[in-house]
């Protein structure tokens, strides 16, 4: 791999750490002494200081800059402080070394918005940025799912990133899920897709509230391996997987129900995706990647985890917010109800039609969100 030598953190909020096993595949045991992160503020900066051995400062980016020459600029603030770091701190740091004849560092951007040709309009052609979507799967229960998540890869069509920079970024990626390269325009779909699979951590919860009011004593870890087992085998999928899952683990009398929903919420996303125009091969192989490995979690963490994940990755106003919110409103309080029905011998197989419209009309909300958002830059 490329030796890199220097790598400047912008943002430390949960992707800056979650990073860490990446500065550590980059720098080796170098970890502590080259990377330098910065912060907006000094909220929590002690505790991460206890936390972690690489020097984290505040609100001095272009001094950092300077001091560092970094080989990478690791870019993970909330977005709507992106422009001002650009302007006061990457504009006058980029003239500089340009002027100084210094290579200039690869860009490595978090986050669906911006574009990176965001940075390429504001910081000159010459750049090298690439957009990051990690996975973000983790060890849950003791299993690794860490590579099992679809990771979205962007960068800029026409950008002439030197080849053993370019798999730099590639083997980044790799380490925390399957990498698919796509364009821009096609990333913000993609994410949106694994964002509405999220939401089967709600419907876990609602699931198991139902039948626990029911006097049901279900968890929403026997639900997530009720779902998975379902999905595995209406997809035809041999063996246990990464663990094994069992519709045994629910009631007997509400398994097809939780089957048919899931296969209902996968077909729904799956539909919006291949409705923007996507390749199917890809669509059902990064859909797929995503959806399993979020009933992986499901399955093997508690609620009380579930939720903490959640409160981790979910961004204030971003994507994965929008896409609970829309589910909470719109459908979560339908699920319960329709749990409820089927115990009593009530239930209609329009529910599933229901389920499959309401997964695409979240799918189709959060997607336009990702627009919104990326229309403030």
């Amino acid at each position: 791999m490329l030796e890199t030598k220097n790598i400047v953190v912008v943002g430390m909020g949960f992707i800056g750490g979650f990073l860490y096993p990446g500065y550590e595949m980059l720098l080796g045991d170098r970890v502590a002494t080259n990377v330098a992160v910065i912060k907006a503020t000094d909220k929590d900066l002690d505790a991460l200081r206890s936390r972690y051995p690489f020097a984290i400062t505040v609100d001095n980016t272009l001094e950092v800059l300077r001091e560092r020459r970094p080989d990478i600029v690791v870019m993970c603030p909330p977005p709507p402080q992106i422009p001002g770091i650009i302007s006061s701190a990457l504009v006058p740091y980029f003239s500089e070394v340009r002027r100084e004849g210094i290579p200039l560092p690869d860009i490595y951007t978090f986050g669906p918005v911006p574009d990176p040709q965001y940075y390429y309009t504001r910081l000159g052609g010459d750049i090298h940025c690439v957009k990051f979507l990690p996975s973000m799967m983790e060890t849950v229960g003791g299993v690794s799912l860490e590579k099992y998540g679809a990771s979205f890869l962007v960068f800029t069509p026409g950008d002439p990133f030197p080849p053993e920079r370019r798999q730099r970024a590639i083997d980044l990626s790799n380490l925390f899920g399957r990498t698919f390269l796509l364009p821009h325009d096609q990333s913000l779909y993609a994410l949106s897709s694994k964002n509405t699979a999220h939401t089967c951590f709600e419907i876990s919860y609602a699931v198991s509230e139902a039948l626990q009011e029911l006097g049901c004593p279900v968890t929403t870890s026997d639900v997530g391996s009720a779902m998975r087992a379902s999905y595995r085998r209406a997809m035809g999928l041999s063996g246990d997987g990464v663990c094994a899952s069992s519709t045994r683990d629910v009631p007997e009398k509400i398994g097809d129900f939780i089957g048919s929903v899931t296969m209902a919420w996968y077909k729904g996303i799956l539909r919006y995706i291949l409705d923007m125009g996507c390749d199917e091969a890809l669509a059902r192989d990064f859909h797929g990647a995503n959806f399993e490995s979020l009933l992986c979690t499901v399955q093997l963490a508690t609620r009380a985890e579930l939720e903490e994940s959640t409160r981790n990755h979910a961004t204030k106003g971003g994507v994965n917010e929008k896409a609970i919110e829309v589910f909470m409103a719109y459908f979560y309080g339908q699920l319960k109800e329709a749990v409820r029905r089927h115990m009593a011998g009530q239930s209609s197989e329009s529910f599933y039609d229901v389920a499959e419209g309401m997964a695409y009309t979240i799918d189709q909300a959060v997607h336009r969100h990702a627009y919104r958002l990326a229309g403030t830059f």
